[in-house]
């Protein structure tokens, strides 16, 4: 396929365009919400943040910046999966789960909440990295490691309804992956609430795997998957930014944020095994339901 035979080329990208990215890069548009993704709100949601793709796939062409690795673009060799079966990629946050990290003690509202995780992730040290009287011979290493201690959160969150169901159900049908925006510290403790045992979720792709385009949205470029093709692979997400470069790749759900009724991981459900599962090709079916990269040639055509 194409896009497996750019990989050897994505692979040696430099750092010149990742500048261009993530600093010098400016986006001449706000980027909607994740709020704005909700029942009621669809079509508006869906067509100003698809002109907003359009324009910023523009831009890129502009600066001869190809959508890449914020770094360089790294294969992610997935190994716990089967060649047989399609791969479903999952967004965590307000796809699965709803965190409320504005609470600070959740365990003094713990009813609230479906659960309560915990994990550590590494701050700055301010009493050590503004000590002026420092060994001044200390290596850069050395430097970094005392300068950052480990600090311990506690997160309230809340579960899509039906949402170990779906995992287990639609493991029947797919080998399937989380591929978040947030970090690995966070992210492993709610992957590893949803799925305890791991025996559900095969891998994981976190922050650092996305493309950051101009500081203000994370792209999740599916080419990351080098050795498998683009055809077996959908991604599930409440933020249609998230799949900007493979739009027929991607399933756009409403964004979740605690409500108790919500229902939208059975329509999914329902949408994936009867229609995903036996297709030939995910991004004919795709494009046939939804119509994301149509909308896109449409705009393109009106505006250019």
């Amino acid at each position: 396929m194409t896009e497996m035979n750019n990989i050897s080329q994505k692979e040696t990208n430099s750092q010149t365009s990742s500048n261009i990215l993530t600093q010098e890069f400016n986006l001449d548009f706000i980027p909607l919400g994740i709020s704005e993704n909700r029942a009621g709100n669809y079509d508006n949601y869906l067509r100003t943040s698809i002109y907003h793709i359009m324009k910023m796939k523009k831009m890129l062409r502009e600066f001869q910046t190809p959508l890449e690795n914020e770094n360089t673009f790294k294969i992610f060799k997935a190994k716990n999966y089967s060649k047989d079966k399609k791969i479903l990629l999952l967004d965590l946050d307000e796809t699965l789960i709803h965190a409320d990290f504005m609470e600070e003690c959740p365990e003094n509202q713990k009813d609230k909440y479906d659960a309560i995780i915990s994990f550590y992730t590494e701050e700055p040290n301010n009493e050590n990295t503004n000590n002026e009287n420092s060994d001044n011979n200390t290596t850069d290493d050395e430097s970094k490691d005392e300068s950052r201690e480990k600090m311990l959160y506690k997160v309230g969150i809340f579960l899509r309804p039906k949402v170990k169901e779906f995992l287990q159900e639609i493991s029947k049908y797919f080998d399937i992956g989380i591929f978040t925006a947030s970090l690995p510290e966070y992210a492993d403790a709610a992957i590893n609430y949803l799925d305890p045992e791991e025996k559900i979720i095969k891998f994981r792709l976190y922050r650092n795997h996305c493309v950051n385009v101009g500081g203000l949205i994370k792209v999740k470029d599916l080419n990351i998957l080098g050795d498998i093709c683009l055809d077996k692979i959908v991604l599930l997400d409440n933020n249609i930014y998230s799949f900007a470069n493979q739009l027929s790749n991607g399933i756009l759900i409403n964004s979740f944020f605690g409500d108790k009724n919500d229902d939208e991981l059975s329509n999914v459900t329902k949408y994936l095994i009867e229609y995903i599962f036996p297709s030939a090709d995910i991004r004919k079916v795709n494009e046939q339901f939804f119509g994301f990269e149509t909308i896109l040639k449409a705009l393109e055509k009106i505006n250019f």
